[in-house]
C-alpha cells in the first residue's frame, strides 16, 4: 500500500474509534456470524436479530401492526415494491424522526421506481457489509476503488467524497468510447495505487473483449488487488480472461440498492455465501408463496435485519435463485436477476447496459419499460397514477443512448405484466 492509502486507512478506522467504534463492532460481528455461519452462536445471533426486527416492526409500523400475535415469520405476508410503494408511509416506524433518514432509490432492474429510507444504523451496517465482504475478494479500505457503473442513474459523488473514498467513478456508457478503454487501461499501467475493480460485469467483459483484439493494450495490463462484479451474472469468459490480464479472481456480488449486499461469491467458487448477519433469506415457489424445494429454482425473498427505519419483512427481491447445500450450509447456487433483452441504439450498435435504470430519477412512475420494434423505432411504456408531466424530458434522455435520430411513441399502461417466472421485463427486442 502507499503512504496515501495507509493514511486513509488509519484515518478511517481512528475516526470510527472517535465515535464509539459503531463499524468495528458490526464488522467484527459480521465477520464472526457469516465465518461461522452453522455454529450456534451464529445461529443464535441470526434468531435474535430476526425476533427483534419483527417485535419493531410490529409495535411501531401501521402495515406490521396486522401481525400482531405472530408465532413464527411465516406468519408474516409476502411483499413487493409494488406493495410498499402503495403503502409507503404504512411501512414507516414512528419511532424515527422522517428528516433524521436517509432515502436511497433505485429501479430500473424491475421497471419498477422504489424509494427506501434507512436509518443512521443501517446505513452504518452497510458500510460494515461492504468493508467485510471487499475484503473476501482482497479490497481494503484506501485502496484506489475504479467503480464502474451507470452513473447517469445514481447520484453523483462530490469531489471531496472521491478524493476522501479514494473513488474513480467511471460511467459504464462512456466504455463504448475507444477513448475510454484506452485510458483506463494505460492509467492502470502508470498507477502506483493498490487499484481495485467494482462495477457491472458486462463492463468486465467488454473490457476484456477490447484487450482481445487490442494486443498492444493487453500488454500493458496490471495486476488489482480485487475485482467484484454486481448487478448481471459474471461468466466464465469474464472470469477467465479477468485472471489472464489482470491477474485477478474476480468475484460477483449479489447486491441491491434497497437493502445492501445479500450475498458473495467466495473466490474461485460459483456459488454465493449468504450474508447470514444481515438478512434472512428464503427460497419460496414461483407460484405460491410456500417454500421452494431444496435445487428447484424459487423466489428470492429476504428479510433486512437492520432497517428500522423502515422494515422490509419477507421482501420479494424480484430475482429467483436455486438454495443448495455446500459443505452442510446453505448457499445460493444460482442466481437470475433481471430479464432484459439485447437493444439495440438507432447506428445499430448493441447496448450493453440498462438504459431502464434512467427511472430510478422518476419516483412517480410506478413501472417502465422500452421496446424496441425497428432500427429506428422504441416504444416506451409508463404506469403512473396521474400524467406523467416529464415524459418529453425522459425520452430526450433515452435518446442519449438511443440516438438523436431515435423516434420514440409513448403509451400510457396500467400495469407491465410478469413473465411465468415471476420477473418483469424491461427492455424488449421486437426487431425480426
Amino acid at each position: 500500500m502507499r503512504v496515501s492509502e495507509i493514511l486513509r486507512y488509519y484515518f478511517f478506522w481512528s475516526l470510527d474509534f472517535l465515535k464509539g467504534s459503531p463499524i468495528k463492532k458490526f464488522y467484527n460481528e459480521i465477520k464472526s456470524v457469516n465465518k461461522y455461519s452453522n455454529s450456534r452462536q451464529s445461529l443464535n445471533s441470526q434468531a435474535k436479530a430476526v425476533s427483534n426486527i419483527l417485535t419493531h416492526s410490529i409495535t411501531t409500523t401501521p402495515y406490521y401492526k396486522k401481525c400482531l400475535g405472530y408465532k413464527k415469520i411465516e406468519d408474516f405476508p409476502v411483499v413487493n415494491k409494488n406493495i410498499i410503494n402503495t403503502n409507503k408511509k404504512a411501512f414507516l416506524s414512528n419511532a424515527f424522526v422522517p428528516k433524521t433518514l436517509f432515502k436511497v432509490s433505485t429501479s430500473g432492474s424491475t421497471g419498477v421506481p422504489f424509494e427506501v429510507f434507512q436509518d443512521k444504523l443501517k446505513k452504518i451496517r452497510n458500510t460494515a457489509d461492504n468493508i467485510y465482504f471487499s475484503e473476501q475478494a482482497g479490497f481494503k479500505p484506501g485502496y484506489l476503488l475504479t467503480y464502474l457503473r451507470m452513473w447517469k442513474a445514481f447520484e453523483k459523488k462530490s469531489y471531496l467524497v472521491k478524493l476522501i473514498q479514494n473513488l474513480n467513478p467511471i460511467d459504464v456508457f462512456d466504455l463504448q468510447n475507444f477513448a475510454v478503454k484506452t485510458s483506463l487501461i494505460d492509467n492502470l499501467a502508470i498507477s502506483k495505487s493498490s487499484n481495485s475493480w467494482l462495477g457491472y460485469a458486462s463492463a468486465f467483459e467488454a473490457i476484456c473483449k477490447f484487450l482481445d483484439k487490442n494486443d498492444a493494450y493487453a500488454e500493458k495490463t496490471k495486476k488489482l488487488k480485487s475485482a467484484i462484479a454486481i448487478s448481471e451474472s459474471l461468466t466464465a469468459y469474464t472470469k477467465q480472461k479477468m485472471k489472464t490480464y489482470f491477474d485477478v479472481d474476480v468475484v460477483s456480488r449479489y447486491s441491491n440498492v434497497e437493502n445492501g449486499i445479500i450475498a458473495q461469491q467466495p473466490a474461485n467458487q460459483d456459488y454465493f455465501e449468504i450474508n447470514q448477519a444481515s438478512y434472512y433469506v428464503e427460497l419460496l415457489a414461483l407460484e405460491s408463496n410456500k417454500p421452494a424445494e431444496n435445487g428447484k429454482l424459487g423466489r428470492i425473498v429476504i428479510t433486512d435485519l437492520y432497517n428500522y427505519a423502515m422494515p422490509m419483512i419477507r421482501y420479494d427481491t424480484g430475482d429467483v435463485g436455486v438454495l443448495q447445500s455446500v459443505e452442510g450450509k446453505n448457499v445460493l447456487k444460482e442466481i437470475h436477476g433481471r430479464k432484459i433483452d439485447v437493444i439495440y441504439n438507432t447506428k445499430g450498435e448493441a447496448l450493453d447496459i440498462n438504459i431502464m435504470l434512467l427511472i430510478n430519477k422518476y419516483p412517480e412512475l410506478k413501472q417502465g419499460q422500452l421496446i424496441q420494434k425497428s432500427v429506428k423505432t422504441y416504444h416506451l411504456k409508463v404506469n403512473c397514477d396521474t400524467s406523467f408531466e416529464k415524459l418529453d424530458q425522459l425520452k430526450n434522455i433515452l435518446k442519449i443512448y438511443l440516438g438523436d435520430d431515435a423516434i420514440i411513441s409513448s403509451e400510457y399502461v396500467n400495469e407491465i405484466p410478469l413473465l411465468a417466472s415471476g420477473k418483469r421485463r424491461v427492455m424488449i427486442n421486437e426487431m425480426c
